[in-house]
């Protein structure tokens, strides 16, 4: 009897310590959510191993049994791990947006290493390094790097410059191909304008100037240049800054206020037959001195008598651009009658590709408020082919009722990375860069590298006319065949009613009628379309789910 009770009793003690050790493999890696929770976490002594994550790209658990046989085994109570949100802690603020596995090793306050990757052999290495140097540095054999964990590392640092002056060229890329595009809009504006309007200049007088019209007048006409036309316009906020994009002095505050709350005088100026040359030229001459000789003493000019605190009185365009896009503005109803309005412009934007089989979550994510704003056009295609893609349809709903899919199968968004014309946007409004963090932790098969090369691709997968309406095809109808009747006076005399129009399984096109034939072909084999169904009913939909994962 006291043998049996001495077993229990071990076998007791037993699950107990098994029951502890449990437990405390449980809490061997702390959660750190906070400010305050990372200033406690730093306060142990030994060696502290964090590893770092963001909310939508979680901690590595992979490493995790690997991190706690090496606590037990050579760490013990020298080694303490925590997983912690770079979102929600402040220090860690320049590890967000990332999906690398990041590890920070730390002790008495200093960041001593910073490892990127889930190598766990390279991990093994750095952590006993660190404790051998963390019992070194307690001897007072060694000294610890005097570094805060919100510094950077040298190889970090190292890295952070490479990636300073990649970004640094690719903004001066992104940039430059923006102003080309403009100017190449602005000059085929031009060039369609001056059809037209080539011996047209508009001008705007301002609120405040508008009674020294007749001294505009009676300036020009002297130069060769009559007012053909004025009309009161009151601008308005939008157009107010699109005229300060052409003459920068509109920009301040008092100019864009009177231009939008306040009528002003639009004119047309038209040279007259006898005078020479260009009518910009001329006008600018006049009005505002452009065009005076070095060594003339300058003179007051019309445009200066008329700046009343710091605000202009006059708006004359500079050039050809400017002409257009005056014309634009000041008379948009006279342009319409001869020209089509200037197209919209496109914001700079990439291309985003993810497998089909994710459509649903893709479309969802780009759905949400903060990305459905930036998705201007979406497809799918046969494959990942980006030199040549081939569409396949340009909804969900159409890919949807394409009967044969497969793995290879993509979905295609273009993502816009920044502001159509940033030069007209509100004050404060956010320029959105880079591809949406959404739709990133959905792991894209590709992306753009930057909007020059996004811009590219996109006309590719999305050329022009793509947006546009398809044309649905009429339904050819079989015309019924009246039969013949052997009598001709009872045919002639029968009062009944007309057939009823043919349903749509009847009156299919050309490709339908193979189709009915198979479905009589099936109507006669009934056992084997029921064998048939229970096979397809085991199939597996290659747009719906992922594909097999690839052996090794």
């Amino acid at each position: 009897m006291a043998l049996t009770s001495a077993v229990v009793n071990a076998a007791a003690a037993a699950a107990a310590a098994g029951a502890g050790k449990k437990a405390a493999q449980v809490q061997l890696q702390a959660e750190l959510n906070t400010d305050e929770d990372w200033n406690k976490f730093l306060q142990r002594d030994g060696l502290l191993v964090v590893d770092v994550y963001t909310e939508w790209c979680g901690p590595c658990i992979g490493m995790v049994g690997n991190l706690k046989k090496i606590k037990v085994e050579l760490g013990g109570d020298n080694l303490h791990l925590a997983v912690a949100k770079s979102d929600t802690i402040e220090c860690l603020k320049r590890f967000r947006k990332r999906s690398e596995p990041t590890w920070m090793f730390i002790a008495a306050g200093q960041l001593l290493n910073v490892v990127f990757g889930a190598d766990a052999p390279r991990l093994t290495r750095t952590i006993e390094q660190e404790l051998r140097n963390e019992e070194l540095a307690r001897k007072g054999e060694m000294e610890r790097p005097q570094r805060a964990p919100s510094e950077l590392t040298p190889p970090e640092l190292e890295v952070a410059t490479a990636q300073a002056k990649l970004q640094e060229e690719r903004k001066k890329r992104e940039e430059a191909a923006l102003q080309e595009a403009r100017v190449a809009r602005r000059e085929a504006r031009a060039r369609k304008m001056e059809k037209y309007f080539e011996d047209t200049c508009p001008a705007l007088i301002m609120p405040h100037a508008q009674k020294s019209l007749r001294k505009v007048g009676d300036l020009l006409e002297q130069n060769g240049v009559i007012v053909a036309d004025k009309c009161p316009i009151l601008v308005g906020k939008d157009d107010a800054r699109r005229l300060a994009v052409e003459d920068p002095e509109l920009k301040i505050p008092a100019a864009l206020t009177a231009l939008a709350e306040r009528p002003a005088m639009s004119l047309i100026l038209k040279k007259l037959p006898e005078t020479e040359g260009c009518v910009v030229e001329i006008s600018r001459r006049a009005l505002c001195g452009d065009g005076e000789e070095e060594g003339e003493e300058p003179k007051k000019t019309m445009y200066e008598d008329l700046r009343v605190d710091g605000v202009p009185g006059l708006f004359v365009p500079k050039d050809r651009h400017q002409r257009a896009a005056a014309l634009d503005i000041l008379f948009p109803k006279m342009v319409g009658a001869v020209l089509e309005p200037p197209a919209s412009v496109q914001p700079p934007h990439i291309a985003m590709m993810f497998g089909a089989w994710q459509r649903r979550a893709v479309l969802s994510a780009a759905a949400t408020p903060a990305v459905a704003a930036r998705v201007l056009k979406y497809g799918f295609f046969a494959d990942t082919n980006v030199q040549e893609p081939k569409l396949l349809a340009k909804t969900i709903d159409k890919y949807d009722e394409r009967t044969e899919k497969d793995y290879c199968e993509t979905i295609v968004l273009m993502i816009a990375v920044g502001l159509p014309e940033p030069e007209l946007a509100e004050p404060g409004t956010e320029m959105p860069e880079g591809p949406p963090a959404e739709l990133m932790i959905l792991g894209p098969l590709h992306v753009s590298g930057d909007s020059v090369v996004g811009m590219q691709e996109c006309a590719r997968f999305f050329p022009p006319g793509y947006s546009e309406s398809e044309r649905k095809p009429k339904s050819k109808s079989k015309k019924k065949k009246k039969k013949r009747h052997e009598n001709k006076e009872e045919s002639a005399g029968s009062t009944e009613a007309p057939p009823e129009p043919e349903t749509e399984a009847a009156a299919g096109g050309e490709g339908e009628g193979e189709g009915s034939e198979e479905n009589g072909e099936e109507r006669t084999g009934e056992s084997d379309s029921d064998e048939n169904n229970g096979e397809d009913a085991q199939a597996v939909d290659k747009a719906t789910s992922p594909p097999p994962a690839t052996p090794h």
